[in-house]
């Protein structure tokens, strides 16, 4: 049975979190990027507009100052006419194209901030999108109806702001009679100006709002269910049962090639039945004895059956077995403290073989 979403308490995963960029679902606040043009918008204007305007002013003195013959009706050409187009054209293009390289890059970099690159594959068309019944019920949907509540809150509360902002310039408008065409130009401009900037800074506020309620409410769409953070654990690590087969497999071979080695042992120190340890020592290749194989319980029956099937000497010395088996894993070396304790040993395993004790020196 699916479980509901009242279940889905818990935070999503770095995996889910990237499962759901990779299908394009990320969180994005269409208010930033609305802020951030804003905010260019009126940059580049300020910046752009004492430049401008003395450029289309030149462009008008010099389409005021053409010969009366140049423009008449009856003498204009298609040549001609192509010609104003595209000078006029050119220049209007020359005059625009900073400002709206600018929105355009402002833009893709406020988006990006938000989203990071993100390549979202396109996906097959789907009929279903297109029923009218459908996106009749996607109108009135909840989520559309608090989107409309948020737009016009934000409406209401940018208006207001706009209002308050020119309500103390009302009584200087009906001066704007007696200035002259740059005059009313400047003041006009810095009015516009000044609203534009409370204007922007009020839908800043509001984008950095909505930034983080986007992004709680991603956040909580991608929450999961304790049976899914299991099996996305299970996934990503592994099956346990499969995993415990595999480490029985690992254990079971060791153990045989463990047991493979005892009969290349030298002796068999036991505590005398619960622990065995093999001991090996070739002074021509090793620099100290090495453990070659250990176990305790039906492990240590079995080294010990298996020393003497193969004429190995069996040795009860409880302090070295126990020391050993604890501090010294299979494939090691025995630690310097027990040198002397283990020599003593080997020297008696190799006068018992009719040896030297040089046999087993250093």
């Amino acid at each position: 049975m699916a479980e509901g979403a009242d279940n889905k308490t818990e935070p999503a995963s770095e995996k889910r979190k990237a499962d759901a960029r990779r299908e394009g679902n990320v969180a994005v606040s269409r208010d930033v990027t609305t802020a951030a043009l804003l905010l260019a918008g009126i940059g580049l204007l300020a910046l752009l507009a004492g430049p401008g305007m003395h450029q289309l002013t030149d462009v008008t003195r010099l389409g005021l100052a053409m010969p009366i013959d140049r423009i008449a009706h009856t003498s204009l050409t298609i040549e001609q006419v192509h010609s104003l187009l595209m000078e006029n054209g050119l220049t209007t293009l020359l005059l625009m194209l900073p400002f709206l390289a600018g929105l355009a890059l402002v833009g893709t970099g406020a988006i990006l901030a938000q989203t990071g690159f993100l390549w979202k594959p396109s996906l097959p068309c789907d009929i279903g999108r297109l029923n009218p019944i459908k996106g009749f019920g996607r109108l009135f949907a909840l989520r559309s109806v608090s989107e409309l509540v948020k737009s016009l809150l934000k409406i209401a509360i940018i208006g207001g702001i706009g209002s308050l902002v020119l309500w103390h310039d009302f009584p200087r408008l009906p001066e704007l009679v007696h200035y002259d065409m740059w005059g009313l130009l400047t003041v006009m401009g810095w009015l516009t100006l000044k609203v534009a900037i409370a204007i922007a800074g009020a839908i800043a506020v509001v984008a950095g709002a909505d930034f983080f309620y986007q992004r709680y409410e991603w956040e909580r769409s991608l929450r999961m269910s304790h049976q899914e953070l299991k099996e996305e654990h299970r996934d990503s690590e592994g099956d346990p049962m499969i995993k415990s087969r595999v480490r029985t497999v690992q254990r079971d071979m060791m153990r045989k090639r463990m047991m493979a080695a005892v009969p290349t042992a030298d002796v068999v120190v036991t505590n005398p039945t619960h622990l065995a340890v093999a001991l090996k020592y070739d002074t021509a290749n090793m620099s100290a004895p090495i453990v070659v194989a250990k176990g305790a319980g039906h492990v240590a029956e079995r080294i010990r059956a298996l020393a003497r099937q193969h004429g190995i000497v069996v040795v009860e010395n409880k302090f070295v077995a126990r020391t050993l088996y604890k501090l010294v894993e299979v494939g090691r070396e025995i630690p310097v403290d027990l040198y002397r304790a283990v020599a003593e040993i080997l020297a008696f395993v190799f006068r018992s073989r009719g040896l030297s004790s040089e046999r087993i020196t250093r």
